[in-house]
């Protein structure tokens, strides 16, 4: 009976223990690592705009305007419209600007909306895992929100109706064409540089989660980062 009963207790002592570990916190739940990557995905994402923001302040008037809309502005000048290209580099611009300021209410409804799996996984996972995740997941919907947005400005100005001739002229000679649809390239061009610059910031969050000051993004990934090592 006594050798029974001993590795009963032995087991009912591991199993109080494993509840124990997680009473206290100490194992994170799966509410809590899907918290953690949730949380992870909005500290590198307002990071990522913030540095958007800080390298378009130094590129001055041209710093939010992709360098493929040069050589088109540049082919206005060429069909007689050279007074009307300031103006539309300045007001694309401005727009540009507007736009990139709604950046974080947009990412931050693409990031409650995201359905998460295996939250594990992307703990687990490369060091832009969470990017990637929620790139895939919802990149045609934050794309088609600064697109909507682009167009609602750009009917106010006189834009539109140079651009499709510029673009026109420029891609009979263009080795690579740029697309006639003025707010889907500026809002293509603008989600790419926002998904490319969050998953660096994710990899440094990574590096030390302690510097998103969250405490369940910290909790869930040093005790995943130590039951791996």
């Amino acid at each position: 009976m006594k050798k029974i009963i001993i590795p009963f207790l032995i087991l009912t002592m591991m199993l109080t223990s494993c509840s124990t570990l997680n009473n206290l916190g100490i194992a994170p739940t799966s509410l809590e690592t899907i918290q953690a990557v949730k949380g992870l995905m909005d500290g590198s994402s307002f990071r990522a705009i913030q540095a958007l923001q800080k390298m378009n302040a130094a590129g001055g008037v041209q710093g939010l305007l992709p360098e493929e809309l040069t050589p088109v502005l540049n082919t206005l000048k060429t069909l007689g419209v050279g007074k009307e290209v300031d103006q539309i580099t300045t007001q694309i611009n401005g727009i540009s600007k507007m736009v990139a300021g709604e950046s974080a209410g947009i990412m931050k409804d693409a990031i409650s909306s995201i359905k998460i799996t295996d939250a594990v996984g992307v703990v687990l996972g490369a060091e832009d895992a969470a990017t990637m995740l929620l790139k895939n997941a919802m990149y045609g919907s934050v794309k088609k929100r600064y697109s909507e947005r682009l167009d609602t400005e750009l009917a106010k100005t006189e834009v539109p109706q140079y651009w499709p001739m510029a673009t026109g002229a420029y891609n009979l000679f263009a080795k690579n064409k740029v697309d006639s649809d003025l707010s889907g390239f500026l809002a293509e061009r603008a989600v790419d540089a926002l998904f490319l610059t969050m998953g660096k910031e994710e990899k440094q969050i990574r590096q030390d989660p302690k510097k998103l000051q969250n405490a369940v993004v910290t909790k869930v990934f040093d005790y995943y980062q130590n039951k791996k090592n």
